[in-house]
């Protein structure tokens, strides 16, 4: 794509102009290692789990490798056409949909021992939206089972006014993230363009809502979740407002 000049996109636009070149961006196969160990101790029993926001299926496939049943849902349809073909490569059964938070079909309900979204998911949503989210993700649960989150600290981000997020080589693309600060949300960007050609670039931008773990906690406790917890990283270590980069949430519904 030439020249492409940002607009402010839909999450489900945004990601599929990104598709093809989002596994490199995150640098899947480091991720995916990590996510596999990880999940071996945050999801000790085997189970059904579901992705919310599945992206290109790293966590849907950590989670399979792990011998879960795995259902993952994303609003980009070339997101499941990627994780379809991820699946395939690691030989692992994942059922997946194209939906989003809100689409969500009510038969899901009451059929999963785990509900994940990780990968910054629930920062596309505003907080209305990520209410109702946290109550669907509440409803698709069984009785005693856990909800795993994750989003960016915003808070440090806007403290130290970060603009860039992250400037990567990718086989010789480079890939740039960043941030434009507004009043009451930041837009997310991502400037790509080939090292030797970089006039060749593309430019794609959509909203992010810089949710706290304050108002995440008034969502999960409003719907009846329990044992809430805030961690900074995936081996379970306390969260910090003032330097952890990253929020994980895990809580439980009652039984």
């Amino acid at each position: 794509m030439r020249n492409k000049q940002a607009a402010l996109l839909t999450a489900d636009s945004f990601y599929d102009e990104i598709s093809d070149f989002y596994e490199k961006m995150i640098d899947f196969e480091k991720n995916l290692d990590l996510r596999v160990k990880a999940y071996q101790k945050i999801f000790p029993e085997k189970g059904k789990a579901v992705d919310l926001g599945c992206g290109v299926g790293l966590d849907s496939l950590a989670l399979a490798m792990n011998g879960h049943k795995v259902t993952a849902f994303d609003i980009s349809p070339k997101m499941i056409a990627e994780t379809k073909q991820n699946a395939i490569k690691y030989n692992v059964d994942i059922t997946t949909y194209v939906h989003s938070f809100q689409t969500t079909p009510k038969k899901f309900n009451q059929k999963f021992n785990s509900v994940i979204s990780v990968g910054n998911t629930i920062a596309h949503v505003n907080s209305k939206q990520l209410n109702a989210a946290i109550n669907k993700m509440y409803n698709m649960l069984l009785p005693g089972g856990k909800i795993f989150l994750h989003i960016l600290n915003y808070q440090l981000i806007k403290k130290e006014n970060k603009r860039i997020n992250n400037i990567a080589n990718r086989d010789g693309k480079i890939i740039i993230r960043f941030y434009d600060f507004r009043k009451d949300d930041l837009d997310f960007n991502i400037l790509s363009f080939p090292q030797d050609s970089p006039k060749e670039f593309q430019l794609v931008t959509t909203k992010h809502y810089p949710h706290t773990t304050s108002e995440i906690k008034s969502y999960l406790k409003g719907v009846g979740f329990n044992k809430i917890k805030f961690m900074k990283n995936f081996a379970g270590d306390k969260f910090n407002a003032c330097d952890s980069k990253d929020i994980f949430i895990e809580a439980v519904k009652e039984l």
